[in-house]
């Protein structure tokens, strides 16, 4: 049985990460048999990042890493599809990957009216004497390096700015087909829909996560996708 170190669960989804619900996806989709070890810090993960896999080969780190892997073991995540699709597929992760999903990062953790939700689910697994200076310590290493990224420097004007492109390539992907490059998932909707979701589940009226609600196709695509693609441990838990 493979293991997939992963955060804890939280606001409706599997676990706090799109990065670890994106690989809880694709073991779904190769049909492998796996269990969930939940962790509150990454330090002990190679790279020191989450999701890690714990594979009679070794322990697998990183989402992309880990998808090579499956995909060595004989896993499928472009049904279907041309080389076109295939190259397309690729952009359509890393714009999610590399930009959309920063501001989950940003909100979550830099919007005060979500950090006060997101702190104690995000530290429950800290010793409660210890938990509100490594909170706030993480907070502040989150903080620099949004700053350095550059998202944590723009106003909210800005950043909706920065980010509707985005959104609007997703929904005009999704005009004729179910998910985004066919009527079946394939590898980029296994990180569009958590990345999507969690924005939606934003637990603040933040204006990302307003952009996202108020758009009835994604808002489709989203519950098209949980119902089709979360594991089963969580595929009953409505979005927040």
């Amino acid at each position: 049985m493979l293991t997939l170190i992963t955060y804890r669960e939280g606001f409706g989804e599997p676990s706090l990460s799109p990065f670890c619900v994106k690989t809880m996806i694709q073991l779904e989709m190769a049909g492998e048999d796996w269990t969930p070890e939940y962790v509150t810090t990454p330090s002990k993960a190679p790279l020191g990042r989450l999701p890690a896999l714990r594979t009679p080969d070794g322990v697998i780190p990183e989402s992309g890493f880990i998808q090579s892997y499956l995909e060595q073991r004989g896993a499928d995540f472009h049904p279907g599809l041309s080389s076109r699709d295939r190259v397309l597929g690729h952009a359509i992760i890393r714009m999610v990957e590399e930009h959309l999903r920063v501001a989950i990062a940003h909100d979550r953790w830099l919007d005060d009216r979500c950090w006060s939700e997101m702190a104690p689910i995000a530290f429950a697994g800290v010793p409660a004497p210890m938990r509100p200076f490594v909170a706030n310590l993480v907070r502040r290493q989150v903080r620099a390096g949004l700053k350095g990224q550059g998202f944590a420097r723009m106003n909210e004007n800005q950043r909706m700015q920065s980010l509707t492109p985005d959104l609007d390539c997703l929904t005009d992907l999704l005009w004729d087909k179910r998910f985004l490059l066919a009527d079946q998932p394939t590898a980029p909707d296994t990180i569009a829909v958590p990345v999507l979701s969690m924005l939606a589940g934003l637990p603040a009226d933040t204006a990302i996560r307003r952009a996202v609600r108020n758009n009835e196709t994604l808002m489709a695509y989203i519950e098209r996708g949980r119902a089709k693609l979360y594991p089963k441990l969580s595929r009953s838990a409505a979005a927040a």
